[in-house]
């Protein structure tokens, strides 16, 4: 998979303003792994990606569809990118359109999906026909491939950081991405461990997909990434991006990171105007408070050393707002 690389559309199928389209977003605001041309968004096609998405690496066009993308520009892009993380995992049939037309151009598609699309019948079959490839980046490893937590972790010096959120979808890879930046300028070195689809896709170096990952082996791929990277970068600070959150009922992670991680310390990611986990409203699901999750964490031996709120009262949705504030 990291043979992947090049020029790319990226899907977002109408909901670029969404936070469901968090991997287009990413991918808009940092890739080293594609340089990225476009958006596909029926929505908000005949803007610019500035128009929607804050922090955009570059100001990319926006297109109604694969067809007239390919009309106006010069080249054909290498991939298409699939950019919404789509409720269940799974690609709606309602945006089956997108890879049957990338696939029928002769444009390998990239997805991150739950989904293996590699797999769909259908899209099979039309990829046979046309030599073209269907990446599904979230298909799990053998056993084989992944390993078991060691303890070899114990013995790094390292500083190793992990950013949590108090719910998934609160913008903890994004707050990675801006820390390496002002880290950085400040000459110290930083590397990211990342831990889902989106990183792998922006092109970090050293990570794996953890909700990909049999339960029994995440511990293993995390200690093994985090060793890894330390034996080939020599960083002066670690960052391990988070997923869900420790207390999401809907996918409770975060204890991984804290104690098989063994982290120095955790940047919490806070998204002040929810009152219920994102997509559990209707049940009640109640977001903890910010000091409750707090000491939370404190029970695990571990300690907050910062706070970053994403609150959208003073911007659209997809323009995240991060406040730093350290703690003592």
């Amino acid at each position: 998979m990291n043979n992947i690389k090049g020029t790319a559309l990226v899907y977002s199928g109408g909901l670029l303003d969404d936070l469901h389209a968090k991997t287009a977003h990413g991918l808009l605001r940092l890739s080293d792994r594609f340089e990225i041309l476009g958006v596909i968004d029926h929505k908000h096609h005949n803007q610019m990606s500035d128009d929607i998405v804050s922090h955009c690496a570059k100001n990319v066009p926006i297109f109604k569809n694969l067809a007239l993308s390919l009309e106006t520009m010069d080249n054909k892009p290498d991939y298409i990118v699939i950019g919404v993380a789509f409720g269940g995992g799974k690609l709606p049939h309602e945006h089956r359109g997108i890879v049957e037309d990338s696939i029928k151009n002769n444009i390998d598609v990239v997805s991150g999906l739950h989904e293996l699309l590699s797999e769909d019948a259908e899209f099979k079959t039309l990829a046979s026909k046309s030599k073209t490839t269907i990446y599904d980046i979230r298909k799990p490893k053998t056993i084989d491939e992944l390993s078991f937590w060691s303890g070899k972790i114990l013995d790094l010096k390292i500083p190793k950081i992990a950013v949590l959120g108090t719910d998934c979808a609160t913008g903890k890879r994004t707050v990675c991405q801006f820390l390496v930046q002002d880290l950085s300028e400040s000459d110290i070195k930083t590397e990211v461990i990342y831990t889902g689809q989106t990183g792998f896709l922006q092109g970090f170096k050293h990570g794996f997909i953890l909700d990909s990952t049999l339960n029994d082996f995440v511990s293993g791929e995390l200690e093994k990434a985090i060793l890894e990277c330390a034996d080939e970068c020599s960083p002066e600070i670690i960052l391990i991006e988070g997923q869900s959150s420790l207390r999401n009922p809907s996918g409770p992670c975060g204890s991984e990171l804290l104690l098989s991680g063994d982290v120095d310390g955790v940047i919490l990611v806070h998204p002040f105007d929810r009152e219920y986990f994102d997509n559990f409203e209707d049940v009640g699901c109640v977001l903890p408070s910010l000091e409750d999750e707090i000491n939370l964490i404190k029970t695990y031996g571990k300690n907050v050393m910062g706070v970053c709120i994403n609150s959208k009262q003073e911007s659209m949705l997809s323009n995240f707002k991060m406040n730093l504030r350290y703690l003592s």
